[in-house]
């Protein structure tokens, strides 16, 4: 892709998606101010993101999780303003939101996606687009653990074993991410990446287990109220895990995530099957 040299700021830069699209722009030969604890920005510190957000061009912007909030719906929304704040001092022409396929829902883990979707509507944003993502695949080798688990015979989530889920790796998100802010045009506003096909958990359970070549690995659905408490037990705060647990319940419940309508352009190349291999294996 050949394109004008231009500086983008980066929110998450050394988180997965967000380090692929540090590695995408700076590949095409673009200036990336990231934003991170690594980079020494933090987002509790505005005037800092002042600075990493003035002058640029266009900029990616997420909100992280954070596993151990008291309440981690404020917790957002005090980010969300604090990224806002800057992005309207600096009079941003492009901005890509990283958000999720359930993000109209507004409840569960999602919220945090939706309240940044709102803040950055509320600026006068030339080109804003919302970059809907399916379940990212790394959350098998982070929160969940899938390898850990495997080795101790069984894998267990509070998801529906049975119900296809749309399932993108970081990479694929952050690459797309990162052609977006570069594009001459940046399309819809709101535009959905559903990775390479919909995976049940059993389906993921047998693919990530034939990559470790471990065995056959059973699924086991827990209870949501035991998946909760076991979070809880694991150090994570109950405002998050109970964020999570809504997030199942949602799921597993048949609510919609997202159009539904998997097309060319929000279909992503990486298959499980490829994640697997290259992260489990």
């Amino acid at each position: 892709m050949e394109v004008s040299r231009k500086t983008f700021t980066v929110v998450g830069a050394a988180g997965e998606a967000g380090s692929a699209v540090v590695r995408r722009l700076e590949a095409a030969g673009q200036v990336v101010r990231p934003v991170s604890r690594r980079a020494g920005v933090s987002l509790d510190n505005a005037a800092a993101l002042r600075d990493a957000f003035s002058g640029s061009f266009g900029a990616y912007v997420m909100v992280p999780f954070d596993l151990e909030a008291p309440d981690l719906h404020e917790r957002e929304r005090e980010v969300c303003a604090r990224i806002a704040d800057a992005v309207r001092d600096a009079g941003l022409v492009r901005v890509v939101v990283l958000s999720g396929l359930s993000a109209d829902l507004r409840r569960g883990s999602s919220l945090g996606a939706a309240l940044l979707e709102d803040a950055m509507a509320a600026l006068d944003i030339p080109q804003l687009v919302f970059l809907r993502a399916g379940w990212f695949m790394e959350n098998f080798s982070k929160g969940l653990d899938f390898a850990a688990q495997a080795a101790g015979g069984t894998f267990a989530t509070p998801f529906s074993p049975d119900r296809p889920m749309p399932m993108v790796s970081a990479e694929d998100v952050g690459r797309r991410a990162a052609d977006v802010l570069m594009a001459d045009h940046p399309g819809e506003r709101v535009q959905e990446l559903r990775g390479a096909r919909d995976y049940t958990m059993e389906e993921a359970t047998a693919i990530m287990a034939q990559a470790m070549r471990c065995g056959p690995v059973p699924y086991h659905q827990v209870p949501l109220a035991q998946a909760l408490e076991g979070m809880v037990a694991s150090g994570l705060s109950r405002s998050f895990a109970a964020a999570v647990v809504e997030t199942a319940r949602s799921f597993n419940s048949g609510e919609p995530w997202g159009s539904g309508a998997r097309t060319t352009a929000n279909t992503t190349p990486t298959s499980l099957e490829q994640w697997a291999r290259k992260h489990l294996a």
